[in-house]
C-alpha cells in the first residue's frame, strides 16, 4: 500500500516523467516477487497448508511448459528453440508439438489458434468429413474452410528433422504431444484442477521479450526503445523479466506463440551455452528419409560443393517487394564469387562444376583422368556462366514468361531448380505419412525443405537479406562444408 501512495504522488508531481514512475514500477513489481519468493519459502519450511499454497505443486513435483505453434516450418523452428531455451532456464518439461507443412495459419489470439490447432490434430475420418460440399447439406458448407487448411496442411515429429539426444543429455527434459488441446494435456498429464494450469495470453505477435540483464530493460523503458520499426512494420512489445515465469508455480505453464529470433535476451554464460547447443541441435538431420534424398540430389548436382547455392525468397509480400534489388546484388555478387573460382569438366560439358578439394588431386589442366580427359578452366567472362548454380525459391513458375527472375537464367544458364530434377531422386519420401491421418502422403509438403537442404550443400551460398531462414540455411551450410 505504501508503494501504492508513493507512485501516486510521483504522478501528481508536474516534473515527473512517466517513464520514470513506469520504470520504478517494474523495479517494485521485482523486488516485490523477490519478498513473496522468500515468503513462500518460509511458509513451505512451516508446513503451512493455507487455502492459496494449496494449489501450487510441491518442490519435487514435475512441472510442465507449453506453447502454441503458428506460421511456416522455419517459424516454428524458432519457436521450438526459444520454448526448449525456456524450459532449460525454468526447470520444466517441455511439451512439444508436432511440427506443421504446408499452408500453415499465421499468428492469432489463443482461443482462435487453440480451436484450429485442436480440430486438426485429433484424429477423425477427414476424408469423410471433407468430401465436396452436399448441396442442401448446411454442415458440409460450414466445415469447407476447415477443410481447406487440412488439405493444404501435413504433420510431422520433430523427430524426424531433428535430433533430440543431446538436448536430453544435457538435462533438458522432452515430452512429445501429437494432439494439440488443453484438454488432452490436462488429462495426460493427470490436471485435475484449473488452478494448476497457468495461461498466458498474448496481444499480438511480438507480445513480450525477454531480458536477464534488468538495467538493460530499464533502459529500454526509459528510452522507449521497445518501440521499434522492423522489416515488416512497426512493433512494440512488452519487456519482462525471468522471475515473470520462474515465479509461477502451477503445474503447467501455457504460452501461446513465442516466436521471435531476439525474443530472449541471454546474460548467463551458462544459459549461453546451452542456447549455442540447441541451435546446433536444431540443425536438420541426414540421416532420415528426408536427408537421403537430400544426399541423392547433391550427388546427382556433382558432389557437395561442387555448385553455388542462391536462396532467393520471394513469397511473402516483404521480400516481394525486394525482387529487383535483391536480384541485381544477387548476379552482381555471383558474378565476383565464381570469378575467384575454377571450373572443371571436359571440353564437351556445356556446364562445368566447381574445383573443390575432393577432386583437385585428379583434375589437372590439361591433364588425362583414369577414366576421361578433364580440364581446368579459369572463369574468365567466357567460362563464368557456365558454372552450375542450384537455385533455392518460393518463387512460382521462375522460367515463366512473366517471371521476373528471367534475367537470372540468362546470365547463369547452368542454374539447376527443383523442377528440374528426375522424380526418381524424391522416392524416399513416399515413405513419410501425416501423423494424424496415415493414408496422406507428406511428400509435396516436404518439397520445399529439400530445397533449402540441397542448396545448403553448395560451395559459397548467397541468401535473401533479413530472411531468418535465409540464415538458418547459412548455419546449414557452414556445419555441413565448413
Amino acid at each position: 500500500m505504501k508503494k501504492l501512495t508513493f507512485i501516486t504522488r510521483l504522478i501528481k508531481l508536474k516534473k515527473t516523467n512517466l517513464v520514470t514512475v513506469l520504470t520504478l514500477m517494474l523495479f517494485l513489481s521485482y523486488i516485490s516477487t523477490r519478498s513473496y519468493r522468500r515468503h513462500e519459502t518460509s511458509l513451505s519450511k512451516q508446513n503451512t497448508s493455507s487455502s492459496a499454497t494449496a494449489l501450487f505443486t510441491s518442490k519435487d513435483e514435475e512441472r510442465y511448459l507449453a506453447y502454441l505453434p503458428h506460421s511456416g516450418l522455419s517459424n516454428q523452428r524458432i519457436e521450438l528453440a526459444n520454448a526448449l531455451l525456456l524450459a532449460h532456464m525454468l526447470k520444466r518439461t517441455l511439451i512439444i508439438p508436432p511440427a506443421f507443412l504446408g499452408t500453415v495459419f499465421g499468428w492469432m489470439k489463443r482461443e482462435q489458434l487453440t480451436d484450429r490447432l485442436e480440430w486438426l490434430t485429433t484424429p477423425k475420418n477427414f476424408p469423410q468429413i471433407c468430401q465436396r460440399p452436399t448441396p442442401g447439406r448446411l454442415r458440409s458448407y460450414v466445415q469447407r474452410s476447415r477443410c481447406s487448411e487440412y488439405r493444404h496442411f501435413g504433420i510431422l515429429p520433430w523427430t524426424e528433422l531433428h535430433d533430440f539426444s543431446s538436448l536430453e543429455q544435457s538435462g533438458i527434459r522432452i515430452k512429445f504431444q501429437s494432439i494439440v488441446s488443453l484438454d488432452q494435456l490436462k488429462r495426460d498429464l493427470k490436471i485435475e484442477n484449473d488452478d494448476e494450469v497457468y495461461l498466458h495470453h498474448d496481444m499480438q505477435l511480438y507480445d513480450w521479450r525477454l531480458y536477464q540483464n534488468q538495467t538493460e530493460a530499464i533502459a529500454l523503458l526509459q528510452n522507449r526503445l521497445n518501440y521499434f520499426d522492423s522489416f515488416a512494420g512497426r512493433r512494440y512489445y512488452k519487456i519482462l523479466l525471468p522471475h515473470h515465469f520462474e515465479r509461477r508455480k502451477e503445474k503447467l505453464l501455457y504460452l501461446g506463440g513465442i516466436f521471435g529470433s531476439t525474443r530472449i535476451n541471454l546474460i548467463e554464460p551458462e544459459d549461453r551455452r546451452m542456447q549455442e547447443k540447441i541451435r546446433q541441435a536444431l540443425h536438420y538431420r541426414l540421416d532420415t528419409s528426408i536427408g537421403q534424398t537430400v544426399q541423392a540430389i547433391v550427388h546427382y548436382l556433382g558432389g557437395k560443393g561442387s555448385f553455388m547455392g542462391l536462396h532467393f525468397r520471394t513469397g511473402d509480400n516483404p521480400f516481394r517487394k525486394e525482387i529487383p534489388d535483391n536480384l541485381m546484388n544477387f548476379m552482381k555478387n555471383m558474378t565476383d564469387l565464381v570469378s575467384q573460382e575454377s571450373l572443371v569438366g571436359t571440353e564437351e560439358d556445356t556446364c562445368l562444376n566447381l574445383l573443390t578439394n575432393r577432386n583437385d588431386h585428379i583434375l589437372i589442366e590439361g591433364k588425362e583422368d583414369n577414366q576421361q580427359q578433364q580440364y581446368q578452366f579459369s572463369t574468365s567472362h567466357s567460362f563464368f556462366s557456365r558454372v552450375k548454380v542450384y537455385l533455392a525459391t518460393d518463387y512460382r513458375d521462375p522460367r515463366g514468361k512473366s517471371s521476373q527472375l528471367l534475367p537470372w537464367f540468362d546470365s547463369y544458364p547452368c542454374t539447376t531448380i527443383l523442377s528440374d530434377l528426375p522424380d526418381y531422386l524424391f522416392s524416399p519420401l513416399d515413405n513419410l505419412r501425416d501423423i494424424v491421418v496415415t493414408s496422406k502422403s507428406l511428400r509435396n509438403f516436404l518439397i520445399p525443405l529439400v530445397d533449402a537442404m540441397v542448396v545448403a550443400h553448395g560451395k559459397t551460398v548467397l541468401t535473401t537479406p533479413r530472411s531468418t531462414f535465409s540464415k538458418y540455411i547459412e548455419e546449414l551450410h557452414y556445419d555441413w562444408l565448413e
